[in-house]
């Protein structure tokens, strides 16, 4: 009788320091966490001490890596080669979790055991879809973000994951930054008349035949910058770059091209039906810059508003000269990527 009692009381002690433990970890009353409204509209309670963060695509990686880098655990890919000089030392350690789109291995993500989960939720997306992520990850809180890839929208993107991170401040410096550098670009472009708007073409991979016409978020920064996309043609879906022929772009007689691929510039400048083309014959290829991010394109994330002074500066260099572009793309580089640019790189960079 005796043993029975000792142990139905041992069982009673060891449920309430279970339960007494589940309350002082979850209860949100408790004052280790707290609830917010994420940008997806839900109501989610998250850790009040964030110390580590993961994401399930790569362009919210590129916010927090900004935003508070110390917090990132883990990249989807990382600045590889001459591109990590541009890292600073101390943040080279972030390991690469992920090599896809999305996150496919949810149980070594879990096994990093991060504060909370961010996922990209912009509109159009499947509203079903955070709830099976959220499902996936249990008990870690899923916290979702919009507009991380529009070149328009960033600074509420900033401030939101700023207030989250727990640095209000970096938030806010940022975004004050990219809203001050996109109203002066797009207040001087105004007034340039529709027939004396730079007429430009997107050329994407090796041969320069796909493209991401007006409306694709790939091409937004022709647009940003008061350019006109000569590409008439269907947005393509998922990863975009609409397949295109050459006659099309003769057609089409663009004055700029901006290309992310410096085979293509070596191929369009020998090849003699590219030679037809007045951006060509003009030298008015411009091989977007790609340290430590690509500043034009994929990912098109925040990363794209270094290539805002880049795309203005290429497009307009009469009312954006070099000096202008180069004093806000090193502003940039100090600000976003916590690294300050010798006078010798910042050439490099912007005349790559």
């Amino acid at each position: 009788m005796m043993i029975r009692k000792l142990t139905v009381f041992i069982s009673i002690v060891m449920l309430t320091a279970l339960f007494t433990s589940g309350v002082r970890s979850a209860d949100p009353v408790a004052g280790s966490y707290r609830e917010i409204t994420d940008m997806a509209g839900r109501k989610v309670n998250i850790p009040a001490n964030i110390t580590k963060v993961l994401t399930t695509s790569p362009p919210p990686a590129t916010f927090v890596y900004m935003i508070a880098p110390e917090k990132l655990g883990g990249w989807f890919f990382s600045p590889a080669g001459q591109a990590q000089k541009y890292i600073p030392e101390k943040y080279r350690h972030i390991p690469v979790l992920s090599w896809g789109r999305q996150v496919t291995n949810y149980e070594a993500y879990i096994a990093q055991h991060p504060d909370l989960v961010f996922e990209l939720h912009e509109t159009g997306f499947d509203p079903s879809r955070v709830d099976l992520v959220q499902e996936k990850f249990g008990t870690i809180p899923v916290v979702c973000v919009d507009n991380a890839r529009n070149a328009v929208g960033y600074a509420g993107t900033l401030r939101f994951m700023g207030e989250v991170l727990g640095v209000p401040e970096r938030g806010r410096a940022l975004a004050d930054f990219y809203e001050d550098l996109l109203q002066e670009v797009q207040q001087k472009v105004s007034g340039i008349a529709d027939g004396k708007r730079a007429r430009v073409y997107y050329a994407e991979k090796e041969n320069g035949l796909a493209t991401d016409p007006a409306g694709s978020c790939h091409s937004q920064l022709i647009e940003v910058c008061g350019g006109i996309n000569v590409a008439q043609c269907k947005i393509a879906s998922g990863r975009g770059m609409t397949q295109v022929t050459m006659e099309s772009v003769l057609m089409w007689h663009p004055g700029i091209i901006i290309t992310t691929s410096p085979e293509f510039v070596r191929h369009a400048y020998e090849d003699g039906t590219w030679k037809k083309v007045p951006a060509v014959q003009n030298h008015q290829i411009h091989c977007a810059p790609r340290m430590p991010f690509n500043w034009f394109d994929r990912p098109p994330g925040v990363n794209r508003i270094v290539g805002i002074p880049w795309t203005a500066h290429v497009l307009y260099p009469e009312i954006f000269p070099e000096k202008w572009a180069k004093t806000r793309v090193k502003t940039f580089f100090s600000l976003f990527y916590h690294y300050d640019l010798t006078e010798a790189e910042l050439l490099s960079l912007i005349r790559s």
